[in-house]
This record gives structure tokens, C-alpha cells and sequence, in this order.
């Protein structure tokens, strides 16, 4: 066993290109990750603050007369039409649009200045504005009529947004897509119960993690050095695999078995082999990280043995895989497999799992879908680790990680061919 661990290294020392993927990629990605999406993980919005012009083309007060003047043409009680007329001035549209967007709820994102037209397109052309509001003509009226008279066809915002800044943009027309369905919902109930319109300032989600711990939230660098850790170790797996594939063709395998060695042996040796490998890429990438990015405390004595414990999990499932995608090119004598193994499954697995982003934006098949992968369900248990350092709390992921080992272990044995099939 030892002599084919020992084989199975040396051959992996001597590729280059192997040793680039498993270590020095993973760590450009965390590098890359970690520096441009920096603060985000931990909920701090100054990284998405933006400049946002608004265009007032409205004239407020001369909307609110012509609504007056509407009133007064409808025919309706002149009790009512005060009611009516006292609601419009105290929840304009125009004005609430501009506090809500000037509030101090929105004032750590968005920094909101008025502009003419000529002046908002030269700065989002010399990229000083990442979106322009235009609040057209007539606005107030229009809006008013349709919430308070449910008359006309109502009003809508004009919004241009920046492609410089697409995330940016993005935030900001979510914000303003919401504080509008919020205006209008509100507007739908208060017309069904037959009530006035009391607006009231949506609270818009900035973004940011709800800790369920008494520790704070994880940094980009922790969360990507996990994420690339988990992801590229699959990579050993498939490369493992593809020795394997090597040594078949040029007739390793068959010495091996005319040397009076159990097929099972050599399937075990590749199950180590990977699970060997995995665990010292593992050591690598933490303890580099740890040491330019800062993103681990390697003093602190009682973090790393649960760090050790996940590591150790994950490796032997990498191991398990490396068995079986190793029985399935022994049987049928292609290496397709392991080509479309690490080219597209990898891949797939990466972004089920939350290598490359969290999974919580995500629908709720896919989060499931993506904890029963092995580098999902690890990811989960060493962002469990990080934050809260219970070791019970590790085990429903760790079981995940448990139950495919086994399972592709079986498989392997299934699979592999016996002594005389190969």
C-alpha cells in the first residue's frame, strides 16, 4: 500500500500542470475572490456605496393644484374633497419618492444629487453616477389621480443605469423597484378599504449576513479560502483518476496483478492516495492563506482540530471518489469519464456547493441539491466551525459527507473488475 502511495505522489510531483491546478490556482482565485468582493460577506455596504442622480422634471405644487381642480370638477362632497385634498399634500409621491431615497435608511448606500437632464448624462458618460432618475413631467398629478381617484393611467419613473458599475446599478433599481411596488400595494389596499393613502418609509435590504452566533460574520478571504479548498479537491479525485487510466494502458495495472496483488489492493492505494493528497492541498491552502491573507489564526490551538476533523472528512469522500471514477475507467476502459468529470461536474458541484458564491439567493431545491454534495456539505460545516466552534453542530453535514463515502466506496467494489475480468 505504501508503494503505491508513495508512486502515486511522486508522479504527481513530477506534473507540473497537475500541481498548478490543485495549488496555485486555488490560490489566485481566493486572492482575486477575496480582494474584489471584499467587506460583502460581512455586510458591509460602504464597498456598494453609489453616486445616483435624479432629474425633477415634475412641478410638484402645480401637480397639486390641477388635482384640486380635479376635486373640485368631480362633484363629490367638499368635506370630502378636504380629506382628499389634505391626504395628496401629506403623501405626494414626488416628495416621499425623494425622502425615502434621501433617507438616512439609504444614506450609507446611495449619495442622491439633483441634476438638470444635460448634466446627469455627462456624468454618467464620464462615469461619476452609476444611475440617473428622471421624475417626469406632470408626475405628481398623474400618480395622485391614480391612487387617491383610481383615475387614469397612472405615472412611471424614468431610470437609465451605468454598465461601469453593474452591480451597483443593479442594487439601486432593485431599491427603486421595491420602494415602487411598496408605494402601489399600499395604494391597492388603502383604495379596497376605501381609507386615504398613508405611505409609509419601506426599510430596504441592504445586504449583509444575520449572524446566529455571538461571533462576527466571516470574511470574502475565509469564505474563499473554504470555497476554493473544497472545490479543487475534487480535482484530486479526477486526476488520481486519470493515473489510473495511464497506468492501464501502458500495462501498470496488469504487472500489478501478475505480481500476485489483489485488485482491491491497488483500488485501496488510489482511495488513499487521493485522500493523502487532498489532506496535505488542504494544508497548503489554509496555511497560506492564513499567512498573506490573514484569514486564519494559526496560534489558535482550539480552532484547528475541527478544521483538522472536516479536512479529514472530506478527504476520505475524495478518496471515495477517486475509487470510483477509478473502477469505472478500469471497466470500461475510457478515460471520457474523468475528462467530463473535472471539465463539467466539478464545475456543477462548485456552484451547488457555494464555491463560488452563497447559496442563499438560490432556490431551495438547489441549496438542498447542493448540501449533499461532498464539497457543499463541507463548505457548510466549516462555515459552521468558523463561527460558532460547537463540534455537535457539525454532524448533519458531516453525516452528508459520511453516507456519499460509504456509498461510493460500495460502488468502487461493485464496479471494479475482479482478478482476470480486467
Amino acid at each position: 500500500m505504501y508503494a503505491f502511495l508513495k508512486k502515486d505522489i511522486l508522479v504527481l510531483v513530477r506534473n507540473r500542470t497537475e500541481l498548478g491546478v490543485l495549488l496555485a490556482m486555488p490560490f489566485v482565485l481566493i486572492a482575486i475572490l477575496g480582494f474584489a468582493l471584499s467587506g460583502l460577506l460581512s455586510g458591509n455596504s460602504a464597498v456598494l456605496s453609489m453616486e445616483v442622480a435624479i432629474v425633477q422634471e415634475d412641478e410638484e405644487q402645480r401637480g397639486l393644484a390641477r388635482f384640486a381642480e380635479e376635486l373640485e370638477k368631480s362633484g363629490m362632497p367638499a368635506a370630502a374633497q378636504r380629506r382628499l385634498m389634505e391626504a395628496a399634500e401629506e403623501t405626494s409621491p414626488s416628495t416621499w419618492l425623494q425622502e425615502i431615497l434621501r433617507g438616512e435608511s439609504l444614506s450609507s448606500l446611495a449619495t442622491v444629487t439633483e441634476m438638470d437632464a444635460a448634466a446627469a448624462r455627462r456624468a454618467l458618460e464620464q462615469e461619476e453616477i452609476v444611475a440617473i432618475l428622471t421624475i417626469p413631467e406632470d408626475f405628481t398629478f398623474h400618480a395622485l389621480q391614480k391612487m387617491l381617484l383610481a383615475a387614469g393611467g397612472g405615472s412611471e419613473l424614468h431610470l437609465v443605469v451605468s454598465d461601469h458599475a453593474p452591480t451597483q446599478s443593479e442594487i439601486f433599481h432593485d431599491i427603486l423597484d421595491e420602494t415602487i411596488r411598496s408605494l402601489n400595494f399600499e395604494s391597492a389596499i388603502s383604495s379596497a378599504a376605501g381609507e386615504e393613502v398613508v405611505l409609509k418609509e419601506p426599510q430596504p435590504q441592504l445586504g449583509g449576513i444575520e449572524s446566529v452566533s455571538a461571533v462576527e460574520p466571516i470574511s470574502s478571504f475565509q469564505y474563499y479560502t473554504i470555497g476554493m479548498a473544497v472545490m479543487f479537491a475534487l480535482f484530486v479525485s479526477g486526476i488520481i483518476s486519470a493515473m489510473a487510466y495511464t497506468e492501464k494502458k501502458q500495462f501498470v495495472f496488469d504487472r500489478i496483478l501478475l505480481s500476485n496483488h489483489h485488485p482491491f489492493t491497488y483500488l485501496s492505494g488510489k482511495l488513499i492516495s487521493a485522500a493523502v493528497i487532498t489532506l496535505c492541498q488542504f494544508f497548503i491552502l489554509f496555511f497560506f492563506s492564513s499567512l498573506v491573507f490573514q484569514a486564519f489564526d494559526l496560534t489558535d490551538l482550539s480552532f484547528w482540530p475541527g478544521m483538522l476533523l472536516i479536512a479529514f472528512s472530506l478527504a476520505t469522500c475524495v478518496g471515495a471518489l477517486a475509487a470510483f471514477l477509478t473502477s469505472l475507467m478500469i471497466r470500461f476502459n475510457n478515460d471520457t469519464i474523468t475528462i467530463v468529470f473535472s471539465g463539467i461536474v466539478v464545475t456543477m458541484f462548485a456552484f451547488l456547493g457555494g464555491s463560488f458564491t452563497p447559496t442563499e439567493s438560490l432556490p431551495v431545491f438547489v441549496r438542498e441539491l447542493g448540501a449533499w454534495t461532498p464539497n457543499g456539505a463541507s463548505l457548510n460545516a466549516f462555515l459552521i466551525w468558523v463561527q460558532t466552534l460547537e463540534i455537535g453542530m457539525l454532524w448533519e453535514p458531516l453525516s452528508r459527507v459520511f453516507l456519499v463515502t460509504i456509498v461510493l466506496i460500495i460502488l468502487s467494489l461493485l464496479i471494479f473488475p475482479r482478478k482476470g475480468e480486467a
